[in-house]
């Protein structure tokens, strides 16, 4: 959840959106617009905000759920970190950039927020890091880093479905890129909420997408 670095998509890769304010599933729904003004504004004033780098309706759907006794994984840290920090118990972030990784650090440290355990790793480490959790140890994993050519999110997204807990939420944030089809495979009966709108500081319409983990019944 760091700067807007790469481009959701080539110009000439399967899937292409149709306009800025469409997706590759199609055009962006209401909800987005709804929320399209506030991000415009902001944008014109040179204004950065202090929240996750996400679809901003899934900004206001997580900030009504979130608790202060929820264990959080994130996968890429940036602003919504130190969000995350001040609404959740515990945040566990890994982040490989050394620049975003400092800027991070001293977010934090500006705000007195203490409960969160960040850890500088390459993302070729990612997987093996987040297999090495506990499993069913997360309310919510954030699956939203700077892939790598040897590891993608959805490389990433195979151990940490497994971390989250039942009735946990697992969010894949640019969930519209063709490349992340695979994931609602893996995800098939999760439950989904997927937004579609306009994130701070870029031009085009994208997708975040939170799952919900489904209680294994018993046999």
């Amino acid at each position: 959840m760091a700067s807007p670095e790469v481009p959701l998509r080539g110009p000439h890769e399967p899937g292409q959106r149709a306009g800025r304010f469409q997706t590759a599933r199609g055009p962006m729904p209401i909800s987005g617009w709804i929320h399209y003004p506030a991000v415009w504004w902001r944008a014109r004033r040179g204004e950065t905000p202090d929240r996750p780098w996400i679809v901003p309706a899934a900004i206001g759907w997580l900030r009504r759920r979130l608790r202060r006794d929820w264990s959080i994984l994130e996968l890429g840290a940036g602003r919504s970190t130190a969000w995350f920090a001040r609404r959740a118990g515990r945040v566990l972030s890994f982040e490989d950039d050394e620049f975003w990784f400092e800027a991070t650090r001293e977010r934090l440290a500006k705000r007195d927020l203490v409960n969160v355990d960040l850890r500088l790793r390459s993302v070729e480490e990612f997987p093996r890091e987040v297999t090495a959790l506990p499993d069913d140890a997360f309310d919510l994993v954030v699956v939203d880093f700077l892939e790598s050519p040897k590891v993608t999110r959805i490389d990433c997204l195979k151990p940490a479905m497994k971390k989250v807990r039942p009735r946990g939420l697992l969010l894949l944030d640019d969930s519209d890129r063709p490349g992340y089809a695979d994931a609602f495979e893996l995800l098939a009966g999760w439950r989904e909420r997927r937004f579609v709108g306009v994130k701070d500081e870029w031009p085009e319409a994208c997708e975040t997408t939170i799952f919900r983990k489904p209680v294994e019944r018993a046999a």
